[in-house]
């Protein structure tokens, strides 16, 4: 690890704040968002889960939820680029007994809350599993008529617990525990019978050349939403610019608009729109 005492708490810090997102974190993306090697990010790892936080996976790790009552990292900490942390710290694992599909971050909540006005009354919709769509949630169970497609099983639970509004349908295929939904080519298959008017996907990273980008090779069920939709609407926030992924996940000709944070810079905007891009920017909802 960092021979930066700071330095290492604030990494530490970031990683946790990860998992309360995502539930699971990559070695790859973290040594990408940390700029620090792979071999120190496997040491933070090893550090935390030493701790109890997590359970060490190929590749990454994921929340460890059977644990309780296991101190982390000073949420007061600053994160790696200086700022202070977010809200979503960990304090204790006991609080990641369930995964959850929606954190407290203001600019997630502000984006999903300015795509959500996109969609109307007796609209279909499909969205994708993610930490952003996942804040789309509150907003689905109050729109009249809608019929939602998803191939995450914490969103459709909780649409149809708590929404009389909604017409909800999953998509099925191969169980990924990490992400709480459902992937492979039968949920594909299922995606791809159907037509939609919008879909809503998040992205790892964006590149103004490329589009959205990710580590990980399995890309197809993205491409499946969007293929199905007359409109794609990425929700994403501006760092993702500065996220390097190898993999394509959706060109920006697929895409019909972005929804990010008002952070994002008047060139890259540009950019992104001379694809015939629509991009539409909002602050971050006060807390």
């Amino acid at each position: 690890m960092s021979r930066n005492p700071q330095r290492a708490n604030n990494n530490l810090q970031y990683i946790t704040d990860e998992l309360a997102a995502n539930g699971r974190v990559s070695v790859g993306e973290l040594a990408n968002s940390l700029s620090v090697s792979e071999v120190s990010i496997r040491k933070y790892l090893t550090t935390l889960e030493q701790q109890g936080v997590l359970i060490r996976t190929h590749g990454g790790a994921v929340i460890n939820t059977n644990a309780s009552d296991v101190a982390l990292v000073s949420s007061s900490t600053s994160s790696p680029t200086g700022s202070s942390s977010r809200s979503t710290s960990i304090e204790s694992a006991s609080s990641l007994s369930q995964p959850a599909i929606v954190d407290n971050d203001p600019c997630k909540q502000a984006i999903a809350a300015k795509a959500a006005e996109l969609i109307r009354p007796f609209s279909r919709i499909v969205v994708d599993s993610g930490s952003t769509t996942a804040h789309l949630l509150p907003y689905l169970q109050t729109i009249e008529g809608i019929v939602v497609m998803t191939n995450s099983l914490p969103i459709a639970t909780a649409l149809t617990q708590k929404s009389h509004n909604a017409t909800v349908l999953m998509s099925g295929g191969t169980w990924d525990p990490l992400s709480q939904s459902f992937q492979g080519q039968m949920s594909e298959k299922m995606i791809a019978s159907y037509n939609f008017e919008m879909a809503f996907v998040g992205a790892s990273g964006l590149d103004l050349t490329k589009g959205t980008t990710t580590f990980h090779e399995l890309t197809k069920l993205s491409q499946v939403m969007s293929d199905a939709a007359e409109q794609t609407i990425v929700l994403a926030q501006s760092d993702k610019l500065f996220k390097k992924m190898p993999n394509i996940e959706l060109s920006w000709d697929k895409i019909s608009t972005l929804v990010t944070d008002n952070l994002l810079n008047d060139d890259a905007q540009r950019h992104i729109q001379n694809y015939g891009v629509q991009v539409i920017c909002t602050p971050p909802m006060e807390k």
